[in-house]
């Protein structure tokens, strides 16, 4: 698909340059079309339109789109930890997009970030950005949301309705699988269907069968589903739930549920919250006298250094949880100390490469379809991020240019991971890790992977 989308632009260029030099069938334009060109000193090189399908394109010169990209991101809210900086890793991609761009010799691509727009961690505040990003900036591809009921708030409302692609680097909610998103909704981590797994796996090979765990969620997309499919997995292995309740993350206070979440004599605790709820849930359940953060599991949301130690160090030391991760990724080290040097004043929380990616391929997608049309974009997700294809990641990225310039098949390998996004737009694979807050410091416990030979 993706080499018969370069040869129809191809065809189109062929054809607007004959238009322009008077080329129809009659004899008096072949005439003048003829005499223009034996007075022209820099005629252009005669090209062939291709006549069969295995016809490769003719390269760079033949491709020319610009493509305009725009952020929906938390900027404040729940996650407001982890927005700037992955609104900064998008803007380091579309540095590197241009200089890739610049080096492979394509003078007719553009790549622009339009806009970085603040979600505030909330759905209204989501559609309404994404919306002035589709109407007033005319992007083609939307970067966003990290919270899942925004992202599926905005892909509902504004992007699938609109045509327009969307790549989120960080919901994980797992019905956003099966959105009637047109194949235009597509994301870098895993659905939770994996992650109530690896959760399930991790708690109960700490405390056995026949533990009890209390499990307690914030009311949305993400809480709620991962809250079900961590409770099934844990009781499919022969542990067993105590309380199991979920809270409004707007709630003014979480007395009420954190004696509930504390009762009981659990053995351990799974708690699914974003940093900002938890900052007012979390006192709460300290002062119940019953709950113990060493025998407590939570999720990525809150495998943040700086909101935790703004929580409570002291209070919070030795909790654990789990989170998808890129370590051992081909790219990550290079992309974290590269990160690091560009924005030395931005925290690396370690999911910045989710963002970088999503970029990266939403680039290549439009270089392999020879368009910035959202759709001809995503037809070719697939390709640019799976096997088949010569490997590549950002350090050379000029050189997948050119490959991909050249008609060739290439396999992107993220600073987040391989990708490879399968039919319904989720990656193919993911790496999960539990991870430890000693009061300082988080540490990886140990990785596990899934769905990657």
């Amino acid at each position: 698909m993706r080499k018969s989308s370069v040869r129809l632009a191809l065809v189109i260029v062929i054809a607007l340059v004959l238009a322009a030099c008077g080329g129809d069938t009659s004899g008096e334009a072949t005439t003048t079309a003829g005499a223009a060109d034996t007075t022209t000193a820099e005629a252009p090189t005669t090209t062939e339109a291709p006549t069969t399908a295995g016809t490769e394109p003719t390269g760079e010169g033949d491709i020319s789109f610009d493509l305009r990209i725009g952020t929906v991101l938390p900027l404040t809210g729940d996650l407001a930890a982890y927005g700037p900086s992955l609104t900064e890793a998008t803007r380091i991609a579309v540095d590197v997009i241009n200089e890739a761009v610049a080096e492979a010799g394509l003078t007719g691509v553009t790549v622009e970030l339009v806009a970085t727009e603040d979600d505030q961690t909330s759905q209204a505040p989501g559609v309404e950005a994404a919306t002035k990003l589709v109407q007033s900036d005319d992007v083609d591809v939307i970067i966003g949301s990290m919270a899942s009921n925004v992202t599926i708030a905005i892909a509902e409302s504004v992007t699938i309705p609109n045509g327009v692609l969307m790549i989120t680097p960080t919901s994980t909610a797992p019905g956003i699988t099966d959105l009637a998103d047109d194949g235009l909704v597509y994301r870098i981590l895993s659905s939770d269907v994996l992650q109530g797994e690896a959760l399930g796996d991790a708690v109960f090979a700490e405390f056995g069968e026949g533990a009890t765990v209390n499990v307690g969620a914030r009311n949305d997309a993400f809480g709620t589903a991962l809250k079900d499919l961590f409770e099934a997995r844990f009781t499919e292995l022969g542990g067993v739930v105590g309380e199991s309740l979920t809270w409004n993350p707007e709630a003014p206070t979480f007395d009420t549920e954190a004696q509930q979440l504390a009762s009981g004599e659990p053995d351990v605790w799974v708690i699914i919250d974003f940093p900002e709820t938890f900052a007012r849930l979390g006192p709460s359940l300290v002062r119940t006298g019953a709950w113990d953060p060493t025998r407590t599991f939570m999720t990525e949301a809150m495998r943040n250094e700086e909101s935790l130690t703004e929580i409570g160090a002291e209070q919070l030391a030795g909790l654990r949880g789990t989170a998808p991760t890129s370590e051992g990724a081909p790219a990550r080290a290079a992309f974290d100390a590269f990160f690091t040097e560009l924005a030395p004043d931005v925290p690396l929380t370690g999911f910045e490469g989710s963002a970088f990616d999503a970029t990266i391929l939403a680039f290549l997608g439009a270089l392999s379809a020879g368009s910035s049309d959202p759709a001809a974009i995503a037809a070719e997700l697939q390709a640019v991020s799976g096997p088949e294809g010569e490997q590549y990641t950002y350090e050379n990225l000029a050189d997948a240019v050119r490959a991909l310039a050249a008609g060739e098949d290439i396999d992107y390998e993220g600073a987040w991971g391989p990708i490879d996004f399968d039919e319904n737009g989720d990656p193919g694979s993911a790496i999960y890790e539990v991870w430890e807050f000693d009061g300082s410091a988080i540490s990886t416990l140990e990785t596990f992977t899934f769905g990657q030979d």
